[in-house]
């Protein structure tokens, strides 16, 4: 009651604007409690309909159907509201300082992540005891001092990765074991590093790749900003990467350099770890695959070692697929497809094909052409330059499937794109629109485009003016479940 009569007599004191601010912070409050309540009691359904236990967070990451189920439409909509609202209200309830400071010091989440790849911890701790490994038994097969790579792991431990589960012990846990290349120490041991990836899902690959080049060129993108050579400049040479690195190479050109062969080697499988954000069959929905015929012909321009054609492939046997990239990007792609899926080459209804693709088309009037992840890679006027080739190569019929994150503003958008899937449904007050937290992997990518390329992921809005400047007319959207992930199909204006 004390308690109670003194939070009355504080308010008393307060003006009327004042009051009505605090009321509608405590019924912020209110409604964010609201949206766990139910979020979590939906989440909790959905698992005692199939009889399963939500995923552990001290347990390793084990690829179950728990998982599964986890990754599902009517599950991962879910989680992202709970995301989404607890970020929102731990933003809300905590000391401004300490959140600013929190972003203020993120950078040392990745150079700690980075020490622990390197030296394949999560591997380490899989083959130890159950109960956890002490540090100074990982310094030993690390050869680092025990004392300072304790301070990383509780770093990393106090953020959820990894386990402290005695004073200087650690083991792993669901997240830190999400990206186990699978692979022995002692394979590990014996061979070179450029291969510790190679036949991975590509998770370890792309936190390396991006505690790695990434990490280093972001602490230049105020330099970059501010310079007058480089401030307002959208070339691809004049990125931060160039500064971090002291060089005036393209990003693509400056990874295949001699000195880059781990780099290289690794950021194939980085590739197919960024199908990680959603599930990798999410390309599925990307497009009305089941309407093509063994005549159809499908090119994936600019598609990498080809995880996502394999996603084509597999559920649509009949689909014949030309899959488009550097040459040695290609050679890559053929070694992963003869390791994992050798009889699609061996019917030949899958090809690699070395091409630029600022280069002349050199496959005319296919049924469809894939963009995934490609144009953002690029600024506008390197983006005009590919869709025109395409464009230039399409028949009447050919349809494009741009693959790219749809970014949506932190504030409601009363756009006016008139085609069908453009409008995103808004979520439950007092949460961003663009549900705050849950997306950041998509301004995550957005920054990392412009650092190494002067790229950017762009919005809808965006996407559809691009196309349009090309000579193509966007006709609908499909959106990725969960995801501000999407697919713009789009046909000969």
């Amino acid at each position: 009651m004390a308690d109670g009569g003194s939070d009355v007599k504080w308010r008393s004191k307060m003006t009327d604007v004042e009051l009505s601010d605090y009321s509608m912070t405590i019924q912020d409050l209110e409604d964010l409690r609201s949206i766990l309540n139910d979020s979590i009691d939906r989440l909790k359904s959905q698992y005692q309909l199939k009889s399963l236990d939500f995923p552990s967070l001290d347990e390793p990451y084990r690829g179950d159907a728990a998982e599964a189920l986890a990754a599902s439409p009517e599950v991962s909509n879910v989680i992202s509201t709970i995301v989404a609202a607890s970020y929102q209200l731990l933003a809300t309830v905590r000391t401004p300082f300490l959140s600013a400071l929190d972003g203020a010091t993120a950078y040392m989440l990745s150079v700690c992540l980075r020490v622990t790849e390197q030296i394949n911890a999560v591997e380490i701790l899989r083959e130890g005891s159950p109960d956890g490994v002490h540090i100074n038994d990982l310094a030993a097969k690390t050869g680092m001092e025990p004392t300072k790579l304790a301070r990383i792991f509780r770093v990393l431990a106090t953020h959820h990765i990894f386990r402290e589960v005695k004073p200087n012990v650690f083991a792993n846990n669901r997240i830190s074991s999400s990206y186990d290349t699978g692979k022995s120490t002692e394979w590990l041991a014996s061979h070179p590093h450029a291969e510790k990836h190679e036949g991975t899902n590509g998770a370890s690959a792309l936190f390396d790749h991006n505690t790695d080049e990434i990490f280093k060129a972001s602490a230049y993108l105020y330099e970059t900003m501010l310079s007058p050579e480089t401030s307002h400049s959208f070339s691809a040479t004049k990125a931060p990467l160039q500064v971090a690195f002291n060089t005036d190479k393209l990003w693509w050109d400056w990874v295949e350099e001699p000195f880059n062969v781990q780099r290289f080697a690794r950021y194939g499988a980085a590739i197919r770890g960024t199908s990680q954000w959603n599930r990798p069959e999410a390309i599925l929905q990307g497009y009305e695959w089941h309407s093509l015929t063994p005549e159809d012909l499908v090119v994936d321009v600019g598609g990498g070692t080809g995880m996502p054609a394999m996603m084509i492939s597999r559920a649509y046997p009949d689909v014949r697929i030309v899959i488009q990239d550097r040459e040695a990007i290609t050679e890559q792609g053929k070694a992963f497809w003869a390791a994992v899926y050798p009889e699609a080459l061996e019917s030949g209804r899958v090809i690699f094909q070395a091409h630029e693709f600022f280069d002349e088309q050199p496959v005319r009037n296919a049924s469809v052409f894939i963009l995934r992840t490609i144009l953002h890679d690029w600024p506008d006027e390197e983006c005009l330059k590919i869709l025109k080739r395409l464009r230039a190569a399409a028949a009447p019929g050919t349809k494009l499937v741009i693959g790219d994150f749809q970014v949506p503003y932190a504030c409601s958008d009363n756009g006016d794109l008139d085609i069908p899937g453009a409008q995103a449904p808004l979520p439950p007050k007092p949460l961003l629109a663009n549900l705050g937290k849950s997306s950041f992997v998509t301004y995550a990518f957005d920054i990392t485009m412009q650092v190494l390329l002067n790229g950017q992921e762009r919005t809808t809005a965006h996407q559809v003016d691009l196309a349009r400047r090309a000579g193509w007319r966007a006709v609908q959207l499909n959106r990725v479940e969960s995801s501000c992930f999407g697919f713009l199909v789009a046909q000969p204006a």
